[in-house]
């Protein structure tokens, strides 16, 4: 009601313009006086006076309003002088007048007509834009303005400050850009992807069928073009096994939706009579430039997806990397040539650099130990100074120090923590990564931040994007363990006998760690690697000495198998409830998720417990479950059957629910694919 009182007030205002007041001044003048002073007259003479007094005093009001022109214009609602108000009024853009508070005073006639011809005055400018008025005047945060829906159309509003009587009002003008917007959509839609895809895998598969290559490349390729065909592309075979295949932008919405289902379709190509499927690595980048930005991105994206051991997509964009697929364990590569080739860069590398800072993840571990240990040895054949990056006092890697320190020209002075490492950290210093790829797992995320060149040797799936990007990026998930890796490449770069005894039992015991003695997670390589490093003087009977634990260190295991639950009849979880908050636990934790994986029925196991405000969780499979992809979901990481990760609460119920819906999520998007592909 006060509102309304509010507008027919200022529409009867407006009634009574300066004009107007005058010629109404001047008939009441007019009457007044002949009333008064009438009877003195004759009628006829009465009728004389009125129209005569009522054009003097018209005279009089026009001529006081001219004078006093000034204090009118002053007065009014933003319609200034003629030529002001009747621009403001009759220009085809929309112009809106209002108070800080965003009371709406005025409105000119295009605004009008677009409002659906409805009087605005009294509203408030929130039906429009949510931003407070005054703020449309602050160039700093709202130089563009704001958008705003008038009618059918858009625009941008933009504000001004202006005088209104004694106060201020800003004037609100508003660009229409409506066809602007409508050609950006329509060009974001209509612009190029270029999508390369790699079969990841089918040079290690032919290797049990050979002869087999062409039938198998081109169900791979009718597959493809079938893909290529559904979304209006195109997709070209561009190099053996490599495809590039572009299509608009407005198809990637729909390839995403469908959780790219090429990657199942792929999936269904068989070789011979192994069971093995095809898988193919699909890169894409979503990014705002030319061509050569795009496939860049989509290059990047590419290698992200085969650094996370292929069979999956990975779509880059400004925001971040969104990944999907990464259903089947990685076949491990038998060849060597890389190895011998990422050897030899390093190598060019390390005797390029003034020194060489050596680091893995934070909590390290046997495998992390051992390959630092392995670079450490390039550096010292090159003759060049180096540091490994660890925690000297971590009791996990005691008796790792004590071995370490038998090898021949290795000092204590050799293991620096992060900070002393930043004191050495120069332009021309090598950071050489290894067990790790995810910045915040880092001994020392800051150094990995400030260093100039970076390399990275990991097993471990990609999970994360580095500040510094490496020059080289050796990331193979189909690898046992970084030793491993380390070990190909020494052997493929140092003369027969070059490692000491320690030296390869350290490697040696790294391999050991991540393969569980063997157990799980080898091929070929893996014991290649190890011949290699027993001919190197590694006795497999000193290398499990390391391995016997304490009896501190046994009491942590037995605390994990007070509390098991079997959740989904599948996963077995394990719950530590000991306070002491010790970070040997992380050691413990990853033993009992082992042992649960030998109870039957038992496909996946986490085992839980709180360290510090933290929860550490550790996940292992025993073949058919992706823990990997379930650790990412929290915000870990690792492999496709050994994975991890901490969540940031100190309360265990907390964390095992967050785990409970994680692995729910996971076997629904699994029930998804499987009732999809009946």
């Amino acid at each position: 009601m006060k509102n309304k009182l509010k507008i027919f007030l200022l529409k009867l205002r407006r009634l009574f313009t300066p004009l107007a007041v005058a010629s109404i001044g001047a008939g009441a003048a007019a009457i007044l006086i002949t009333l008064f002073f009438g009877d003195m007259l004759s009628p006829s003479g009465a009728e004389v006076l009125l129209p005569l007094l009522y054009l003097l005093f018209l005279l009089l009001g026009i001529l006081a309003v001219y004078l006093m022109a000034d204090r009118f214009r002053d007065a009014g609602y933003g319609k200034g002088d003629d030529v002001t108000y009747s621009l403001l009024t009759n220009m085809d853009q929309p112009v809106m007048i209002c108070r800080e508070d965003g009371e709406i005073l005025w409105i000119n006639k295009s605004f009008y007509r677009l409002a659906g011809s409805r009087e605005l005055a009294g509203q408030n400018t929130s039906l429009y834009f949510n931003a407070k008025p005054a703020l449309l005047c602050d160039g700093e945060h709202f130089r563009e303005g704001v958008l705003a829906q008038l009618g059918q159309r858009q625009f941008r509003v933009r504000g001004y400050r202006a005088r209104l009587g004694k106060g201020e009002a800003l004037v609100t003008v508003w660009e229409d850009r409506t066809e602007l917007e409508e050609w950006q959509t329509r060009y974001r839609e209509d612009a190029p992807l270029f999508a390369y895809v790699v079969i990841d895998n089918l040079d290690e598969i032919l290797r049990y069928a050979e002869g087999n290559y062409r039938t198998v490349a081109s169900m791979v390729d009718e597959v493809m073009q079938a893909w290529a065909k559904e979304n209006k592309g195109v997709i070209k075979e561009y190099d053996r096994d490599k495809y590039l295949f572009v299509f608009k932008q407005s198809h990637l919405q729909g390839i995403i939706e469908s959780k790219f289902e090429i990657l199942d379709k792929i999936r269904e190509v068989r070789v011979g009579e192994s069971n093995v499927p095809v898988t193919v690595s699909i890169g894409i980048g979503v990014v705002d430039g030319g061509i050569d930005e795009k496939t860049a991105a989509s290059m990047s994206a590419l290698e992200t997806a085969l650094q996370r051991g292929g069979d999956q997509a990975v779509v880059k964009s400004d925001k971040g990397m969104d990944i999907y697929g990464g259903k089947t364990k990685t076949v491990q590569k038998k060849t060597k040539v890389r190895a011998r080739v990422v050897a030899a860069e390093l190598t060019d590398m390390i005797c390029k650099s003034h020194n060489v800072l050596i680091m893995g993840h934070r909590f390290a571990d046997f495998d992390a130990f051992g390959a630092c240990i392995g670079i450490a040895k390039l550096c010292r054949v090159a003759g060049v100074e180096y540091n490994i990056v660890c925690k000297k006092d971590d009791s996990n890697l005691k008796k790792c120090f004590e071995k370490a320190l038998n090898i021949p020209e290795v000092s204590a002075d050799v293991f620096v923590d992060g900070a002393t490492a930043q004191d050495r950290l120069r332009s021309d210093t090598l950071l050489v990564i290894v067990d790790v790829n995810n910045p915040q797992q880092f001994e020392s995320a800051e150094l990995a931040a400030n260093a100039v060149t970076v390399v990275c040797i990991d097993h471990h799936r990609k999970t994360g994007e580095f500040a510094v990007q490496p020059v080289i990026s050796y990331i193979e998930p189909s690898a046992s363990s970084s030793c491993e890796l380390v070990a190909d490449m020494l052997e493929q770069s140092l003369p027969v006998g070059s490692l000491s005894r320690d030296e390869a039992e350290l490697m040696l015991a790294g391999i050991v760690l991540d393969t569980k003695k063997y157990e799980i997670n080898t091929g070929t390589k893996t014991f290649g690697a190890a011949q290699f490093l027993k001919s190197e003087g590694a006795d497999p009977g000193t290398v499990q000495e390391l391995f016997i634990t304490d009896f501190e260190d046994y009491k942590r295991e037995a605390g994990f198998g007070v509390k098991v639950t079997v959740y989904r009849d599948k996963y077995a979880i394990s719950v530590n409830e000991n306070t002491d908050d010790d970070p040997a636990n992380r050691i413990a934790a990853a033993k009992a998720a082992d042992k649960l994986l030998s109870v039957e029925g038992v496909q996946a196991s986490f085992a839980v417990c709180k360290i510090g405000q933290t929860v550490r969780i550790s996940g292992r499979s025993s073949g058919k479950v992706n823990v990997q992809l379930i650790m990412e979901k929290m915000g870990g990481g690792g492999r496709f059957d050994a994975a991890a990760t901490e969540v940031k609460t100190a309360i265990l119920t907390e964390a095992l629910e967050q785990l409970k819906k994680a692995v729910d999520l996971y076997e629904d998007e699994n029930e998804k694919k499987d009732k999809e592909g009946q």
